[in-house]
């Protein structure tokens, strides 16, 4: 009996344990918390938050950056100059230069060596120390009678591990998630979730473009068994992301199919006064974008037109002749800007360029009630024939009296629903938006649908190129003696930083802390300008920076768009590493727009290989196009274009460049998908209808869908 007793206790002890051991199971599905996976906690949970990882089936759309080929790992003794090679071993010395931020390291098998050289390598220097074993991808060159790799890819193996074989996934990291433990969780998971993810497109249209399941392709993206595998799930994925841009650009445009538009006259006598007063003649680069926007003007459909220019191309004189040609037509124009700020001084530019002309041109912001008051009955009663103005533009309080023409600057701020949204308020204005972050053609198409595009090339003649100069924080000294010298020629200066105040919990500099150090500076005249102040002592500050009572301008990223002092000629941008391409581009842009040489100093000790990218490319090119070319690579057109933030979350994967002709031919598959179902009602086409209009709903107005 005694026996019995013990073995029934036994048994319900192990049933205990069985129990508790199935209530430790990770539960794997799309839509469970990413806490549910075993060594996902609190703390690692918010790390993945950073990457945009909120519940498991995120997981699944952290695409990998790349791949590395480690199918064959060469043994250091059979690597040779001239190929690319992934080889291992254990580092023997690691030298660093801290003045030339070079690490080289030396790797050994204990007979044979191959090293490796690291540029701008500080944040290596604690990673590849002696004894580490590592694994190496790169090209191998003869360098004297050593066989040296230039920047290899590389990982730190634990001890005893062993290095991952196949096609192995790079992902994007934060600084507290470790490459190593985000693939093991990856290829615990994604097996698991990709079948659970439902197929957007119809079986016949994966018959008819060769397409493998969506499943698959996720599948196959973060865990391939070959480079066709590989290639096959590529492009499976990127045809949904092309596709469904190209339906939701479609979908939003069928509102306005065949509509008349405005006729506007850019041969009228406003222009042609405009023209013959302006101090200075078009240039090449404006009066061939002026001629193909000044033929849409006159023709009796809605323009939609995206003018591209490079920062101080000239961009606004064509917005402004465009806008006489409206008002010469008996119509309002109406030219919202992103910022108070911006919106503000180019109402300036248009007032002072335009006073000659009998028109009146008001400005709506956050200014005071009576003073919008008066400026809202003007647009309503057709006595302000030209308005300037922010998002305050968009109140339901804003009636035109007869808007024929909208003018958006710096387009890539504002989302595709507020560009719509103001449009509605006339009946099928005729747009032009306007950008110095370049588009690539096929890329505005499938963005814009029927969008044409004008580019200004060059810059107007005298501007002097500026020279862009990365500085590691040691030497953030040689910027600030910049600056000294500059205010001594009796020029000026920028200091950008990216915070307003001390952030205990972020490292990096303060506007408000680097303005009262540098006030104390003998001969300094100090201003501080940032997006927490009211409007009106922005305006007070910039007015001061213009008429030169103050030296330096310490500000935030806020003097981004439309700041334009000419005797500018230094800049210094703390913490650049923090800023994408495009937004230096434009900071930088602030200064060399006289004819003085101007400086641009970026100081940053990049703490990723993606940062290092991003100062090297500032510092060779100046041309905004191939810095758009490698934001798009960095970042992907969705947060450059305004779409991200308004559920249009365009290519995380595609490449515009080299899946242009991918590009082109998806569109002309969505184009006859829309044909034989336009409002994609078809029983295959439920899925897909619903991801497309997550899109769209959030981008327009309902009524813009019916």
């Amino acid at each position: 009996m005694a026996d019995a007793t013990e073995r029934g206790a036994r048994q319900r002890a192990g049933r205990r344990r069985t129990s508790q051991h199935e209530s430790r199971r990770p539960v794997i599905g799309v839509s469970e918390p990413i806490t549910a996976l075993p060594g996902v906690g609190p703390k690692k949970a918010e790390q993945l938050e950073k990457l945009g990882i909120r519940n498991q089936g995120d997981l699944l759309f952290l695409w990998p950056r790349r791949h590395e080929d480690r199918t064959v790992i060469t043994p250091l003794s059979e690597v040779q100059s001239g190929g690319d090679f992934t080889t291992a071993g254990r580092i023997g010395r690691a030298d660093y230069d801290p003045r030339r931020q070079v690490l080289r390291v030396s790797v050994t098998d204990g007979l044979f060596v191959v090293y490796a050289t690291f540029f701008h390598a500080r944040w290596l220097t604690h990673q590849l120390q002696p004894g580490v074993m590592v694994v190496l991808s790169g090209h191998v060159e003869y360098w004297g009678n050593r066989l040296i790799m230039n920047h290899p890819h590389h990982e730190v193996l634990a001890p005893g591990e062993a290095p991952q074989r196949g096609l192995i996934p790079i992902y994007p990291l934060t600084a507290d998630i470790k490459q190593r433990w985000l693939q093991q969780l990856m290829k615990q998971v994604i097996p698991i979730l990709a079948p659970q993810v439902a197929d957007l497109l119809p079986q016949e249209l994966l018959n008819q473009e060769r397409l493998i399941s969506r499943g698959q392709a996720l599948l196959h993206l973060h865990w391939p068994p070959s480079q066709e595998a590989l290639e096959a799930a590529r492009k499976r994925l990127v045809f949904d992301e092309f596709l469904r841009v190209s339906l939701a650009v479609m979908r939003m445009q069928q509102w306005d199919h065949g509509v008349a538009g405005i006729r506007q006259n850019p041969q009228g006598l406003l222009s042609q006064k405009f023209l013959t007063r302006l101090p200075y003649t078009l240039t090449p680069g404006q009066e061939t974008a002026w001629r193909s926007i000044r033929q849409e003007l006159a023709a009796d459909r809605p323009m939609l037109r995206l003018l591209q220019g490079d920062v101080g191309s000239g961009k606004t004189i064509l917005a402004i002749l465009t806008i006489l040609a409206a008002v010469d037509a008996g119509h309002q124009a109406a030219f919202m800007a992103p910022t108070e700020l911006l919106a503000e001084q180019q109402w300036r530019v248009i007032k002072d360029l335009t006073a000659s002309l009998p028109i009146e041109v008001g400005l709506l912001t956050g200014q005071d009630a009576s003073q919008a008051a008066r400026v809202r009955n003007g647009i309503a009663d057709g006595s302000l024939e030209v308005v300037v103005g922010t998002q305050a533009l968009l109140s339901p309080s804003v009636n035109f009296h007869h808007l024929g023409l909208v003018v958006i600057d710096e387009q890539h701020r504002f989302g595709v629903r507020q560009r719509a949204h103001l449009a509605q308020k006339g009946y099928f204005p005729d747009l032009l938006v306007m950008t110095a972050t370049p588009i690539p053609r096929t890329l505005a198409l499938t963005l814009y649908g029927d969008l044409n595009v004008s580019q200004i090339e060059g810059l107007p003649p005298g501007r002097q190129p500026i020279t862009t100069v990365h500085l590691p924080y040691r030497e953030r000294r040689t910027a600030y003696e910049s600056v000294h010298q500059a205010v001594r020629r009796g020029e000026q200066a920028y200091v950008v930083c990216p915070l307003v105040n001390e952030n205990e919990d972020q490292d990096v500099a303060a506007a408000t802390v680097l303005a009262e150090g540098m006030r104390r500076v003998p001969g300094w005249r100090v201003g501080l300008l940032h997006g927490q102040l009211p409007g009106k002592e922005k305006t007070q500050i910039m007015e001061a920076f213009r008429a030169h009572e103050i030296d330096v301008l310490v500000a935030t990223t806020i003097i981004e768009v439309g700041v334009d002092v000419a005797n500018a000629t230094v800049m210094v941008i703390e913490e650049a590493d923090r800023f994408g391409l495009a937004q230096l581009h434009q900071l930088r842009g602030r200064i060399g727009r006289g004819t003085k040489a101007a400086t641009c100093y970026l100081l940053a000790d990049p703490k990723t290989e993606e940062g290092e990218l991003r100062m090297a490319a500032m510092v060779r090119w100046s041309d905004g196009l191939k810095l758009a070319e490698q934001d798009l690579k960095i970042r992907g057109p969705g947060e450059i274009l305004g779409l991200r933030q308004h559920g249009l979350s365009a290519f995380q994967l595609a490449d515009p460049v080299r899946d242009l002709v991918l590009m082109e031919h998806v569109r002309q598959v969505a184009h006859d998908i829309l044909e034989s179902d336009p409002r994609l009602d078809h029983e295959g086409h439920q899925i897909l209808k619903r991801w497309v209009d997550d899109g769209v709903a959030s981008a327009l107005p309902n009524q813009m869908l019916h």
